[in-house]
């Protein structure tokens, strides 16, 4: 009887740590892709100032994305150490990424501006990635601004879906 008494507590610890525990595990997994996102292109963004010419960036999107999946490449291959930033890997299970962004293609210009024309025409509208785990909240978001091609992360709580953008209350103050 004390055994059985036991093993139906153990069963409730569980039933309430693991969900919890998978929580924290997105939230950390979506934390480091996002970092890594914000430190690649910061390095991106600083190469147009040494070499005069533009770096662009290509933000591959989609729900499913498996850990190890390219996040981001760009162009040319000299703008940063490596050319191709990948997905962060230790997906717990069958957990797949969903990366979204209000553009695909990012310009980083001499000047400091971010482009998203493709000839180096700074926009004035900010442009975000957004990063989340089997498409559950949390929401990772990485903001360019236009004019001054300043980077911001950001979260959103609330939602995983990746076509929902951060509002400016979402992001930390630099």
């Amino acid at each position: 009887m004390e055994i059985m008494v036991t093993v139906a507590v153990l069963g409730v610890v569980a039933a309430v740590v693991v969900p919890a525990n998978q929580e924290n595990w997105r939230r950390e997994r979506v934390n480091a892709a996002a970092l890594e996102l914000t430190s690649w292109l910061e390095v991106i963004a600083r190469t147009p100032d040494q070499t005069a010419t533009n770096c662009t960036v290509t933000i591959t999107t989609g729900a499913n994305r498996a850990a190890g999946a390219t996040l981001a490449t760009v162009a040319p291959t000299t703008c940063a150490p490596e050319s191709t930033l990948r997905l962060p890997g230790a997906v717990l299970g069958n957990a797949t990424y969903s990366v979204g962004a209000s553009a695909t293609s990012i310009t980083f210009t001499p000047r400091g501006a971010i482009s998203i024309d493709g000839v180096g025409t700074a926009v004035a509208n900010n442009v975000q990635v957004r990063i989340s785990i089997d498409g559950l909240a949390p929401l990772r978001c990485v903001q360019l601004t236009g004019l001054l091609g300043l980077m911001r992360l950001g979260n959103n709580n609330s939602t995983g879906n990746v076509a929902t953008a951060c509002d400016a209350s979402q992001f930390n103050r630099a």
